[in-house]
C-alpha cells in the first residue's frame, strides 16, 4: 500500500522534528548563574559627590549624586568578560573637576584586583577585561 503525503504534511513533520531537536538541545544546556562576586569601588579625598555608572546582571545602571566613598558588591557571570557584559565602572565628576582633585575607581573579582584607575580630569573608568599592572 503506497501513501502519498502532501507537501504541507511533510513540512509539518519536518518542523516538528526540528522543534523536538531544539528543545532537547536546550534542556541539555547548563543554566547561567553568577560565578563572580564583583566589587566596584570609587574613592576620593577631595570630591564628595559624583555620578557613578556600573554594569550588573541586568545591564548598565546610573546612580546620580553618589556620596563617596562608594562600594558595591554584586554577582556577575563573567567579571573579566568582554565590554558590555563584563564588569565596568565609571565615575563622572566633571562639574567639580580640577587639578589635584583625584578619584580612584577599582574593580575586584572574588577579592582579586582586576582594574584600578586614578585620575583628576573629571571622568574615570575601569573595565574588568583590562588587566591591572602594578
Amino acid at each position: 500500500m503506497t501513501r502519498n503525503l502532501s507537501a504541507a504534511t511533510l513540512v509539518g513533520r519536518s518542523v516538528s522534528a526540528t522543534t523536538v531537536a531544539l528543545i532537547a538541545a536546550m534542556v541539555q544546556m547548563p543554566l547561567a548563574h553568577a560565578t563572580d562576586t564583583v566589587t566596584y569601588e570609587v574613592v576620593s579625598d577631595s570630591i564628595s559627590l559624583m555620578n557613578v555608572e556600573y554594569v550588573d546582571q541586568t545591564g548598565r545602571k546610573l546612580l546620580r549624586d553618589v556620596p563617596l566613598p562608594w562600594r558595591l558588591d554584586i554577582p556577575l557571570d563573567n567579571a573579566d568578560g568582554p565590554t558590555g557584559r563584563g564588569a565596568q565602572v565609571r565615575a563622572d565628576w566633571r562639574p567639580t573637576a580640577g587639578s589635584g582633585r583625584w578619584v580612584v575607581v577599582s574593580i575586584y573579582s572574588d577579592g582579586k584586583l582586576l582594574c584600578k584607575s586614578a585620575i583628576d580630569v573629571g571622568n574615570a573608568t575601569c573595565y574588568g577585561n583590562t588587566p591591572y599592572i602594578n
